[in-house]
């Protein structure tokens, strides 16, 4: 990977790191009754906006960040790497459709008494069940292989791909039990994210272990 790719990627991973952080805090609270969800985001005004806008522009910033780190990996563990990247890629794709929902649902939120049926039947429209579980599990065992690719990789940080695994575990596992996982896991996030873009900028190349060199086609007579 040439020096404007790896700027590329670092770029975006700081890009997607922060714009998951404004959203993350930013968008309002989705509710069982979608009366009270749209009544949430007219109460949030601009913020609920920005959130939204986050949320699309971080799913771009993340399928071009961890498509190059999946590249970037690929001497080390090209099995890993290959399937993480390409899960987390659909993964961001997933939720780049979500967020277009979200976007329907801002505007339906200028008027709730109204639209709160129609609002209802999209949260439940099946042709957009498929894009959410994709954005969920591409996300989780895309960012799960490339943390274990980054351990094998044995590149600096070291403590890179255990940060990104800890994250994982806390966003998708922990959120579920406290609100404060929220906040732990952004900070874990914006870690991983750093780690990696300090690799990446240090210019030095992951090498291949002995178990995963890649075949090569130069035979020696």
């Amino acid at each position: 990977m040439n020096k404007k790719l790896r700027l590329l990627v670092a770029a975006s991973l700081v890009l997607f790191a922060l714009l998951s952080a404004v959203w993350t805090l930013l968008l309002p609270d989705h509710f069982a009754d979608p009366h009270d969800g749209l009544l949430a985001i007219a109460d949030a005004g601009g913020t609920a906006r920005i959130a939204v806008l986050a949320l699309s522009l971080s799913q771009l910033a993340c399928i071009i960040a961890f498509a190059g780190v999946a590249a970037w990996l690929y001497p080390t563990s090209p099995k890993l790497a290959t399937i993480g990247g390409t899960l987390t890629v659909l993964g961001g794709f997933g939720h780049a459709v979500f967020s277009g929902a979200e976007m329907a649902r801002q505007v339906m939120a200028v008027d709730p008494d109204v639209n709160a049926s129609v609002a209802g039947q999209l949260q439940s429209f099946p042709p957009l069940m498929p894009f959410m579980m994709v954005g969920l599990i591409g996300t989780v065992l895309g960012l799960v292989l490339l943390g274990i690719a980054h351990l094998r990789s044995g590149a600096a940080p070291r403590w890179t791909g255990p940060v990104l695994l800890a994250f994982v575990v806390v966003e998708f596992v922990g959120s579920n039990f406290t609100q404060w996982a929220t906040y732990l896991s952004g900070l874990l996030l914006l870690g991983a994210c750093a780690g990696l873009v300090v690799g990446l900028l240090h210019g030095t190349r992951p090498m291949p272990t002995r178990g995963d060199r890649v075949p090569s086609n130069v035979t020696v007579g």
